[in-house]
């Protein structure tokens, strides 16, 4: 009959374990191991112009990798290239789908720009909790589409935003926990800003398993933005609220999933007019390593 005590009291101790454990953000890994990388995203966007709704939604993913050139103690050195970019457009009347895998698609209107992201690759050098030291080439530009094309690629700045490399001193794409020991319901900042906004997110680190580490997230930006539609100047404002979860590998630290939802609304300033907009963006990561 003390079956459940016995039970009760292992429960307990396994839960009290889980909590006292602390993890780091020191990352492992092997030289010549590949991390293939898929981010789905669906975008949908709304906006108020003179009297009438003009509703857009974009669904994308991009495929892209890191390889392992070098790896010591002190640092890992990561090749990193775009593999293949797809996405379905509808709006204002319109529909279009993309895949840089057909060749017809890739011989297209839309072909230019993306053969230009597939062919952008870099290299950059990261401490051991994935702050980049060093990134070649330090930026990356890409070409100005016609308007037409704009319009879809700006909506899809989630997919695009692959190609450009981090910034040195910033967290790479591998450093998600913070340079101290961290335990369940422990939780740290990070926060940035430059000349078009600024963000700060609020991470928390939820659980500990035996195989996993999962980490929630939360958080504010907002951004300013100009362009140039059918000849006019336009400066877009948005404020975003977002939430998500990140779940590392605990052996290795390196991430396995994320995801991502974010809610959206500002204003477009277009030909003297204002234009409010909203959009709600939910995104996924899916990180595959391949030795």
């Amino acid at each position: 009959m003390k079956i459940i005590p016995i039970i009760f009291s292992a429960v307990l101790f396994i839960s009290f374990s889980a909590r006292g454990q602390k993890v780091t953000g020191k990352l492992s890994f092997k030289q010549g191991q590949t991390f293939e990388v898929t981010l789905a995203a669906q975008t949908r966007v709304s906006q108020q112009a003179f009297g009438n709704a003009i509703d857009f939604t974009v669904d994308g993913t991009a495929m892209h990798r890191y390889k392992v050139t070098n790896s010591t103690d002190d640092n890992t050195t990561l090749h990193h290239d775009v593999k293949r970019i797809t996405f379905n457009f509808d709006g204002m009347g319109s529909k279009r789908s993309f895949d840089s895998d057909v060749k017809k698609d890739l011989d297209g209107s839309f072909g230019g720009p993306v053969k230009e992201m597939l062919g952008k690759k870099f290299d950059m050098i990261i401490d051991p909790t994935g702050k980049t030291l060093m990134v070649k080439p330090e930026k990356i530009n890409l070409s100005k589409t016609d308007d037409r094309l704009a319009i879809v690629l700006n909506m899809m700045k989630d997919i695009t935003g692959v190609v450009y490399p981090p910034k040195k001193a910033e967290a790479s794409f591998f450093k998600v926990l913070p340079d101290t020991a961290v335990g369940i319901n422990d939780t740290w900042t990070e926060a940035g800003e430059d000349s078009t906004g600024k963000f700060m997110t609020q991470y928390t680190l939820s659980a500990i398993t035996d195989s996993t580490i999962i980490v929630g997230f939360k958080g504010k930006s907002s951004s300013n933005t100009t362009g140039e539609v059918m000849g006019m100047q336009t400066s877009t404002t948005m404020n975003n609220s977002y939430i998500g979860m990140i779940i590392l590998d605990k052996a290795t630290g390196i991430v396995k999933e994320k995801n991502i939802t974010t809610e959206s609304n500002g204003t477009t300033e277009a030909m003297g007019g204002s234009m409010p907009t909203t959009s709600k963006s939910t995104i996924t990561v899916y990180v595959k390593p391949v030795l």
